[in-house]
């Protein structure tokens, strides 16, 4: 039973650490435009893989390619109450960023046929929950729809036409969301790191156990052995903060 217990901790710690190596080799596809993804969505991932990561980069750029779609068809003469209607019969429903921009335009849409201002409608989506299961895609989402709310507020107090302002929209978030991909590529080295050295303690015990030690009574039943448990408890647990609040810092970066 022990066996099979520890065969079993080493085989999760070891598909974690394998996983981990994979994010980091991560590749950079050039999509249309000029703008850069991590190419998750292009290579077919492992079992593990599927369980643990989405493709944030690919579901974050969807807010790209719909607001070029607003520029075009504004700059194509739709007029500006209506084009999210439109808008929302082309918008990808395969993710959770995907429902939630079809949704955003079929509200907004309803919302305008009654009279109700687009900026009125995008600015309540600006501070409403989003419901994309992620933090980050959810930042992305209210940002976005911020930034929409501000552009149609100031067309409908001013008559400033929306399209070539939409069109900077879209670059801006291009460029925000290559600077982020960067920053995934940058840290994912780093996250395994920390990862792999999280784990080797665990291994280490799985080691000694198949070369016939008994290193866990030796921590459990010895002075010796709980003072050296205790001692890496805390250190294991003082080095994952501090390498966690290193790496959120590198990740709030956003410029020099």
């Amino acid at each position: 039973m022990t066996l099979a217990v520890l065969m079993g901790t080493l085989f999760f710690a070891a598909a974690l650490v394998l996983t981990g190596a994979a994010d980091s080799r991560r590749r950079v596809r050039v999509l249309a435009g000029g703008t850069q993804v991590p190419s998750d969505a292009s290579e077919q991932p492992s079992l593990f893989t599927r369980w643990r990561r989405r493709d944030r980069a690919g579901e974050a750029m969807q807010w790209v390619t719909a607001v070029r779609r607003l520029a075009a068809l504004l700059q194509a003469g739709r007029s500006p109450s209506l084009v999210f209607g439109e808008l929302a019969t082309t918008s990808s429903a395969a993710d959770p960023t995907g429902r939630w921009i079809a949704r955003l335009c079929r509200d907004v849409h309803a919302a305008a046929r009654v009279g109700v201002p687009v900026s009125t409608g995008l600015a309540r989506f600006s501070h409403g929950t989003v419901a994309v299961g992620d933090r980050q895609l959810a930042g992305t989402a209210r940002s976005v729809c911020a930034q929409l709310a501000a552009c149609w507020e100031i067309s409908e107090r001013s008559g400033a036409p929306l399209g070539q302002t939409l069109a900077g929209v879209a670059r801006s978030l291009g460029s925000q969301l290559d600077a982020q991909a960067a920053r995934d590529s940058a840290l994912a080295g780093p996250r395994v790191t920390v990862r792999t050295l999280s784990w080797l303690p665990v291994l280490a015990l799985g080691l000694g156990m198949l070369m016939g030690t008994d290193p866990v009574s030796t921590l459990l039943t010895t002075t010796w052995g709980r003072l050296a448990l205790a001692a890496g408890a805390a250190l294991s647990i003082a080095g994952r903060l501090w390498t966690g609040a290193l790496l959120h810092r590198a990740e709030s970066v956003t410029g020099p």
